[in-house]
């Protein structure tokens, strides 16, 4: 049998080997501890009959204790000190780690120090001392006990009582002289539900009383009893509220005051991009004409009939506020709290979720929001702790804004897809920025610059009138109040409708009527009081000949049937040519595209250096990452540069030369590389930064233009120019200029020569390993 082998580890990290045939042991050790663990304690050592409370102090027993010899085990080895850097020993002193280690001690429990072992009976914990004796009884003597002993009794533990549950007993009773009914013959046609037309609806009465009109009505008439007048009756209320509400839509409708009008050129309020698709088009709210696309709302099918947004369809009357930003306006969905959210706020708030993907509804997570973003402040209205704001993209920038104050201002933010994990393959990335962090070519794209593009400078500043102008616009939304449109009805129609109940003291009570119906209106944000009549408010309108007479208010369900289908057909006509719009556009967009490539492609045919020059001025500029060629050296920071350097030159420079067409060869554009080279090394210490850069400017350079020769060569564009002396850029040079130049140039191909020379040798020494 192979030897077991035990570690053990002293204080100084030393490790002692002990078999168990030089224990005095003749089985393995590992095995028989297996065959112990699922037993309980005490455990007696097979050897010595030794007793230990758990298994560890028996295998620690097995592994260090010599059976042979009754005296301990002495280690095998003594562990050499290590030797610390710096100290040395001194005479007479033991050191630390050459301290004669004890074994370690065995960890044992509270129970096992209190020897105690813990039973559970009957759900009671009861705690027995291991060293008392406990009497032991097996079942043939309890059983025997039991019949002979006659004062001997056994107390069994009884169940608890369960409660009783009566069930209910039926009752009847009968009936004499009951006779079944015969069934209704069935009809030889199916039932049908014929909804009825707006016509048929007019002249009924679909107003319903709510507790404000009856307590309205109670107090009425507690006055009229005072005056020993008959009450009103709810179902004239009724009457009257229904003629009132009607009579004032078909006055809008006569005045034209149908609402806000339909906007072809309209864009989704969330995503703020009017293009849209078959799958995905824009809808318009038929109450508030809110426009959204079907994908940034949550509408994966398009309703038939009529659409209202969540607003309008569960708080019409009333307005709401975002919880998560101080704007009113725009798409709102309600939170798991009974609250209102935008949309777009609970798209771009990385804390907040929805708990329906596909309906976008409801908005949930709001309590996760961190206190610190509730507590930035927004640098477009100035508002602190007045929702959520989110943050500047860009690294070190902290400022913060709200959602909705962002799109107001027109601050470039994106939504991208990018490819994740294999647990979620497609991640959203959302990027916002500020204003003066905006990406250049997001500032391209902002109306008011050239058509080359401009400089970034008047981008700037037209994003900062637009600035300027969102937080006008903002402050003037919040402090303005909605206007609110009560038709008035004329007194005419007043009189029909007052004839319509009789009731004493008629007049006076018509007058209190418009006057709670007024304010209910108002109290309403002048939305209709009948459900039917909110959404067929901006169906409504005039021009159309045939149309009513604006004086007289009685409905003609004939013109109000062609007026509706007027505009139906209008609307459709209306769609069709904003799609056949957006082709357009769209087909323009391809050619213009095209064109530009085409141009690019005969321009790289009639002249391909050209095109080369201008990838290898990128290459260059993407090189010089720290920007320190990338502009002109500002002489009033260095004072002295012209002193030292008589021909400045730059990237910038060499990006206008080739724009004006002064490079014809690849030769000409390397010759300014290698001035600008010069320049930098010459006017700067070896020590320094920019020197640094400069030679590894030198380097890539080299490699860059090295690199396009070839390609050119193989392309067979490119011959193998002779040798052209080192000429300054400038005919009025002064002598010393070229022999400066033409000395340095000798430097550097000398210390070309070395760094080839090296790179020879080295590949000899590995080639030779």
């Amino acid at each position: 049998m192979p030897a077991n082998r035990y570690e053990n580890q002293s204080g100084t990290g030393s490790s002692l080997l002990l078999s168990n045939s030089a224990m005095g042991i003749d089985f393995d050790v590992n095995d028989y501890i297996k065959t112990l663990k699922k037993d309980s304690g005490p455990f007696k050592c097979p050897m010595c009959d030794k007793t230990y409370k758990s298994v560890i102090g028996l295998q620690y027993h097995l592994n260090t204790y010599d059976h042979d010899n009754p005296s301990p085990a002495v280690p095998a080895s003594v562990a050499t000190p290590i030797k610390q850097k710096g100290r040395k020993l001194k005479v007479g002193v033991t050191p630390k780690n050459q301290i004669a280690s004890s074994p370690p001690k065995e960890g044992i429990t509270y129970l096992e120090s209190e020897h105690l072992v813990r039973l559970d009976c009957n759900g009671k914990t009861v705690k027995i001392p291991v060293l008392d004796a406990l009497p032991v009884m097996s079942l043939e003597e309890y059983e025997s006990k039991c019949k002979t002993a006659s004062d001997f009794e056994a107390f069994a533990v009884t169940p608890p009582e369960e409660p009783e549950v009566q069930l209910p007993e039926g009752k009847f009773k009968e009936i004499e002289d009951y006779t079944i009914c015969d069934a209704p013959a069935r009809p030889n046609a199916y039932i049908r539900f014929i909804e009825k037309s707006s016509e048929e609806l007019d002249g009924e009465v679909e107003y319903d009383v709510d507790e404000e009109d009856t307590t309205w009505l109670s107090i009425i008439n507690e006055r009229r009893a005072a005056q020993n007048v008959g009450p009103v009756p709810v179902d004239s209320l009724e009457l009257l509220m229904d003629r009132l509400e009607k009579e004032s839509f078909f006055q809008a409708a006569a005045n034209g005051q149908n609402g806000a009008v339909v906007d072809d050129d309209a864009v989704c309020c969330i995503c703020m991009d009017g293009e849209c698709q078959n799958t995905n088009v824009i809808l318009f709210c038929d109450m508030c004409n809110l426009a959204v696309h079907q994908d940034c709302y949550g509408v994966p099918y398009i309703p038939e009939g009529q659409w209202l947004c969540r607003r309008c369809l569960q708080s019409p009357s009333r307005p709401v506020d975002c919880v998560l930003c101080p704007n009113t306006g725009g798409a709102f969905k309600q939170t798991d709290h009974g609250q209102w959210a935008h949309v777009v706020c609970a798209l771009w708030i990385p804390e907040v979720r929805f708990a329906n993907t596909v309906f976008l509804e409801p908005i949930d997570s709001i309590e996760t929001i961190p206190a610190a973003r509730w507590r930035l402040t927004c640098y477009i209205c100035k508002q602190k702790g007045n929702g959520a704001c989110i943050q500047c993209n860009k690294t070190y920038c902290y400022a913060a804004f709200h959602v909705t104050c962002a799109q107001q201002a027109g601050l470039c933010m994106r939504m991208d897809t990018v490819k994740g994990t294999d647990s979620n393959p497609v991640v959203v990335q959302k990027m916002a920025y500020c204003d003066a962090h905006t990406p250049l070519n997001a500032l391209q794209t902002t109306p008011g610059n050239s058509p080359e593009g401009g400089p970034p400078t008047d981008a700037r500043e037209v994003t900062r009138e637009k600035m300027k102008k969102a937080r006008k616009l903002l402050a003037l939304k919040r402090t303005s109040a909605p206007v609110i449109l009560i038709p008035t009805i004329p007194q005419n129609r007043i009189e029909e409708i007052s004839s319509l109940v009789n009731i004493p003291k008629k007049q006076q009570f018509i007058q209190r009527l418009i006057a709670y119906w007024t304010l209910k209106r108002q109290y309403r944000n002048g939305v209709p009081l009948l459900r039917r009549l909110q959404s067929q408010g901006q169906a409504q309108g005039t021009g159309i000949p045939g149309c009513r007479d604006r004086t007289d208010g009685s409905p003609d369900a004939q013109e109000l049937y062609q007026q509706l289908k007027y505009w139906q057909c209008l609307r459709q006509d209306l769609e069709r040519s904003r799609l056949l719009c957006e082709l357009v556009r769209k087909r323009e967009k391809i050619k213009l595209i095209l064109i530009k490539t085409t141009e690019q492609l005969v321009m790289t045919t009639l002249n391909p250096i050209e095109s080369v020059l201008h990838r290898i001025l990128d290459q260059l500029e993407v090189k010089d990452d720290k920007e320190i060629f990338r502009e002109p050296v500002d002489t009033e920071e260095v004072p002295d540069y012209m002193d030292i350097v008589k021909h400045p030159m730059d990237l910038g420079t060499m990006r206008q030369k080739l724009k004006r067409g002064m490079y014809v060869r690849i030769e000409d554009l390397e010759q300014d590389f290698a001035l600008m080279i010069r320049n930098c090394l010459a006017y700067n210490n070896k020590d320094t930064m920019f020197y640094r850069a400069g030679v590894r400017m030198r380097d890539a350079g080299a490699i860059v233009f090295r690199t396009v020769r070839k390609e050119l060569e193989r392309a067979g564009h490119f011959q193998q120019p002779p040798p052209v002396a080192s000429l300054p850029t400038s005919a009025t040079a002064p002598a010393t200029s070229v022999a400066s130049t033409t000395s340095s140039r000798s430097v550097g191909s000398q210390e070309d020569n070395i760094a080839m020379d090296i790179e020879n040798e080295l590949t000899k020494i590995t080639g030779q390993s």
